[in-house]
């Protein structure tokens, strides 16, 4: 999808590349993830105000071309941002491979705190099994 949406080759632009280059992430598919979990959540407040059920569509194809629209900037050029930028945005946690520090959970709710139960292992820690 991201090469019919041209995005391929926005980015060989953008790095002055004549070969089609990868986005740095999956804009596509995490974009589309958020705006079908907000569609979710949108469907669950219009059925307890009007009742019914409701239905919404989504696709890769247009969230590209939605996300093409909001336009470009200079990715490349602009800084990376410093530790102290986004200080606010992190949390330490210990783990399985010391103390961890990781972007804090993005939810803030009053009644059910977001929280890990299980701090993040290697992989072999714990047999492949469900939970009791």
């Amino acid at each position: 999808m991201q090469t019919a949406s041209g995005f391929n080759a926005a980015e060989a632009e953008a790095f002055g590349d004549s070969e089609p280059r990868a986005l740095p992430c999956q804009a596509l598919d995490h974009a589309t993830g958020y705006l079908m979990a907000f569609a979710a959540m949108a469907g669950l407040v219009r059925r307890a105000a009007s009742g019914g059920s409701w239905h919404a569509q989504l696709s890769l194809a247009q969230t590209g071309h939605w996300l093409r629209r909001l336009g470009r900037i200079d990715g490349v050029t602009c800084p990376d941002p410093s530790f102290a930028d986004v200080a606010d945005c992190l949390e330490e946690t210990p783990s399985g491979f010391g103390r961890l520090t990781a972007v804090r959970h993005a939810a803030v709710m009053s009644e059910t705190p977001t929280r890990w139960t299980r701090p993040t292992v290697p992989l072999g820690t714990h047999p492949p099994a469900w939970p009791q």
